[in-house]
């Protein structure tokens, strides 16, 4: 689980969830969703108006994708037509391309599309959609920080290292899962011909520094960015990035400490309970539940336990400081919140509560985001009507629990600039809708 860090008013939030009957998903894919009402049922509901304002400010045709590089549209796509737009946000069309899974470089400027099987091809092009290169394959991915994309071959075995002026620079072993060592690496996993699988750490110039044995998504760096703990058949192996082997532990690596002086490991994969291990292989401690994420002063360890849906907080050495009700979410970096999501046989919430466990606040809701600078907390909730069709909303709450508006549709995400929401219309075509939110005015 990856954790996403925010300041929010002082306080370090940890969110989890509490899951009900509802079976529910949510995603920023909105084609699942079939259609619940017609368009012109399209509400917004403000609720909180004395700081508070929310405006529509623009609708455009397809689902949402993404929004344009430095804030200068919103990126949709019609699935009935396998059709990819790009528009400015006063509605002027920029671009529309076969294609989908749209991913635009670092810089902005340069944006692959994809062309779904059989044609299996990656083009790459300007943000203008002047085309520079194709070639076949998929899940084509810009590697953090440089210049490069990898994009994984038709056989599935092997990737393309490419420059983003469409020269090949080598042929990598396996598909890219965006994990690194270092700052210059680039690491692939393959399998071989009797299913183990193995990791490749290349630089940058496409050269194999060396290989390592694990299981698929269980690489993890140690902080000093010269050594890798990978795990497989019940053990962690942890070796230097020659290649080299330093030691072996039994059970899965679940995480380090920041100073890599210890390591968080689970029994098995579906265990639910973590050990602290020194490098030496001494246990200092353990807890229930699975290793999850540090507390943002690193004295502290939140685990998920599946057992009982629970989120729980202790100290390094082991004692247990807080037990929360749900699934962990998100921790905000001061030190003072959790939120979890938490389902029940009737409904779905998001919870707030303190890294002491206190409660905070309760939202409507599987939480979906935090709107760090402006203080809200984003869920979303859905039901089942006669038809059979699911109708989906998104609610915005002040961090007191204060209901500020609720939106039909399916949340997408906020603009750059922190300006703008975006969801994905229930309706079929779908349509994404732009609202402005403004507080304290």
């Amino acid at each position: 689980m990856r954790v996403r860090w925010f300041h929010v008013t002082g306080l370090f939030l940890l969110i989890a969830v509490v899951q009900s009957g509802m079976h529910a998903s949510f995603g920023t894919g909105t084609d699942r969703f079939a259609r619940p009402l017609p368009l012109l049922a399209q509400t917004v509901t403000a609720e909180s108006l004395s700081t508070f304002s929310i405006e529509p400010v623009g609708s455009f045709p397809g689902g949402f994708r993404r929004f344009v590089p430095n804030d200068q549209g919103v990126a949709t796509y019609e699935a009935d037509d396998d059709l990819t737009r790009l528009f400015s946000f006063d509605g002027t069309e920029l671009l529309s391309l076969s294609g989908n899974s749209l991913q635009f470089a670092p810089n902005g400027q340069i944006m692959t599309l994809e062309l779904a099987p059989p044609l299996a091809t990656v083009r790459l092009m300007t943000s203008e959609g002047t085309e520079i290169a194709s070639f076949p394959g998929r899940w084509a991915r810009f590697v953090p920080d440089t210049e490069l994309l990898i994009i994984r071959n038709p056989d599935d075995r092997r990737s393309q290292l490419v420059n983003l002026v469409g020269e090949e620079l080598a042929v990598l072993e396996g598909r890219y899962l965006g994990e690194a060592l270092g700052p210059r690496d680039i690491v692939t996993v393959s399998r071989d011909a009797n299913g183990d699988y193995l990791y490749h750490l290349y630089d940058l110039e496409g050269v194999k520094i060396a290989s390592f044995p694990g299981d698929i998504e269980t690489w993890t760096a140690m902080p000093d960015h010269q050594s890798v703990l990978v795990s497989e058949a019940g053990q962690t192996r942890w070796f230097d990035r020659n290649g080299v082997e330093l030691a072996t532990f039994p059970g899965y690596i679940a995480g380090t400490l920041p100073d890599g002086q210890a390591i968080f490991l689970v029994g098995s994969l579906r265990e639910n309970s973590t050990r602290l291990v020194s490098l030496d292989g001494e246990e200092m401690a353990s807890y229930t539940g699975r290793f999850v994420s540090l507390t943002p002063n690193h004295q502290g360890v939140v685990t998920n336990s599946f057992a009982d849906s629970k989120t729980r907080i202790y100290a390094l050495d082991g004692t247990e400081i807080a037990v929360m009700p749900g699934e962990f979410r998100e921790l905000n970096p001061n030190g003072e919140g959790v939120i979890v999501n938490v389902y029940s046989d009737d409904d779905q919430r998001t919870g707030l509560y303190t890294l002491e466990g206190g409660e905070i606040a309760t939202f409507a809701g599987a939480f979906r985001a935090f709107w760090p600078e402006l203080d809200i907390v984003i869920t979303a909730s859905s039901q089942r009507l006669e038809t059979g069709e699911l109708f989906v909303q998104t609610h915005l709450y002040n961090l007191d629990g204060e209901a500020l508006a609720t939106v039909e549709g399916d949340f997408g995400g906020i603009s750059p600039t922190q300006e703008r929401l975006a969801v994905s219309s229930n309706v079929s075509p779908r349509t994404t809708e732009l609202y402005r939110i403004r507080m304290g005015e």
